[in-house]
């Protein structure tokens, strides 16, 4: 019976790959999401502010007006999904991410604000900010799964009932 709870277990929560899935969520936040803010017409203070309206600023025209329209609404859907992502971390992991991210501040500022020793910064609480980030992030799935090419609760489209 406790195999059959470890392979229901397994589908809906696959274990990831703890380091790749840091590297990308690294690359999401280092580059996707500076550019959503600067696509979507925000500046960094805007992140910080949860009451985004979600309505782009103005209608670009021209022919390509409709993609640019789509564009701006999926930045700041981005944008959006960050702060509420951030949010849904712990209290430690979202002082990690907000000082990084939003503020600017380089690792060494980061944990000596913080309070943590370098050690305890890159061994635990900064690996541990980015894979709460990968859970609590929406818009797409950061996570690197072990073992598995595909992603969602039954990745083997062979299974049966």
């Amino acid at each position: 019976m406790m195999g059959e709870q470890q392979v229901i277990s397994d589908e809906i929560f696959p274990p990831i790959d703890q380091e790749k899935t840091i590297k990308q969520v690294r690359r999401f936040l280092d580059k996707k999401l500076p550019q959503a803010v600067r696509a979507s017409g925000h500046s960094v203070a805007d992140l910080k502010s949860p009451s985004m309206d979600g309505m782009p600023k103005s209608a670009p025209a021209g022919n390509s007006a409709e993609d640019r329209i789509t564009r701006r609404l999926y930045a700041e859907q981005i944008v959006r999904q960050t702060i509420q992502a951030m949010a849904r971390c712990d209290h430690e992991c979202q002082e990690i991410l907000d000082r990084l991210y939003l503020q600017g501040y380089s690792d060494t500022m980061c944990y000596m604000d913080i309070g943590y020793s370098k050690t305890q910064y890159f061994d635990r609480w900064k690996p541990l900010a980015m894979l709460q980030f990968a859970q609590s992030y929406y818009l797409e799935d950061l996570n690197i799964y072990q073992n598995r090419t595909q992603t969602g609760l039954f990745p083997n489209s062979s299974r049966t009932s």
